[in-house]
């Protein structure tokens, strides 16, 4: 199976993860579903902002939504003949309520994901497929880890049995919501033992049959490891990434890495957890409690040997 999880919204900088989707879907049939949060009223007009990249590259393709209603809203249709699907598409918005109205699908989703159909998950849609999913919150034991309109409508982290097809956390807006903390906090107070970080305009692309990553956009991806009362930090930086100059003698600025190779029990089993050594992550930073940040990568650094924590 391939996720696509991308840390905000469809823009610019998705466009090289659009191309990716695309080329797997292709091999599969034209069927692309689209799952996304209200009734066809309310959400109708936010499908081709997710549909319209799809069909440029595919006029072939056809979008079937499902949409995502509440309880008192009738019954959330499902694909039918979902293996046949040639795509997932989980779009972006109030995470708690895409969790909500895909939980009883849940077995549904992994079944057919495992099968092979590539997932897209938008913001939201990539909170959700970890085993733990970080839905929300901006104050960890009243102490503030991000801005509050982070919270989707909570004020501590709230952590929530996700549709585990990954083991990893995942948050996402980490750069432009400064949302690093909270991803940090929510490992420590929670006990989770290593979550995904990806900021805006940015995507991890994961193959879980062969092992492979790459981070797309402009952007980075965090990778952070629980280690007791300490969190470990890392960074990958996409290949359009822009370079960060801290002063005016040192470059930190890490060109990026794609191709870079991660053990698929990483990724593949709800149980198991993703390493950042396995995706050729570079700098690392240990972080005492929750107050942590993660620095870039010095240019050329190899990846260590790949390893599976528990």
């Amino acid at each position: 199976m391939t996720l696509f999880l991308v840390g905000g919204g469809p823009s610019q900088a998705t466009g090289p993860i659009y191309d990716s989707f695309v080329e797997q879907a292709r091999g599969r049939g034209p069927r692309i579903a689209l799952a996304i949060l209200g009734a066809p009223e309310q959400a109708g007009a936010s499908v081709g902002m997710y549909a319209d990249p799809i069909r440029q590259r595919w006029p072939e393709a056809q979008i079937e939504p499902i949409w995502l209603i509440d309880e008192d809203e009738g019954t959330v249709e499902w694909p039918t003949d979902p293996e046949q699907l040639g795509g997932l598409v989980v779009a972006g918005g109030w995470a708690p309520g895409y969790l909500d109205a895909l939980t009883p699908l849940r077995d549904e989703i992994v079944r057919i994901v495992r099968g092979g159909v590539p997932y897209m998950g938008f913001s939201a849609g990539a909170q959700i497929v970890a085993k733990h999913a970080i839905v929300g919150g901006w104050q960890s034991h009243g102490r503030a880890v991000g801005p509050e309109i982070a919270g989707d409508g909570s004020t501590e982290i709230v952590v929530r049995d996700g549709l585990g097809l990954i083991g990893s956390a995942v948050d996402v807006h980490i750069d432009s919501q400064h949302l690093l903390e909270r991803a940090i906090s929510a490992l420590l107070d929670h006990d989770i033992s290593s979550a995904i970080a990806i900021d805006e305009d940015t995507a991890l692309v994961v193959d879980v049959a062969s092992g492979r990553s790459d981070v797309v956009g402009s952007g980075a991806v965090h990778w952070l490891n629980n280690e007791g009362h300490e969190v470990r930090v890392r960074r990958t930086q996409g290949p359009q990434a822009q370079p960060v100059v801290e002063d005016d003698t040192e470059s930190t600025s890490d060109a990026g890495s794609t191709g870079d190779t991660a053990s698929p029990e990483d990724t593949a089993s709800p149980e198991d957890t993703a390493s950042p050594e396995d995706t050729g992550s570079s700098e690392d930073t240990a972080s005492t409690g929750a107050d942590a940040s993660a620095d870039t990568a010095s240019p050329g650094t190899e990846s260590e040997p790949p390893t599976n924590e528990k």
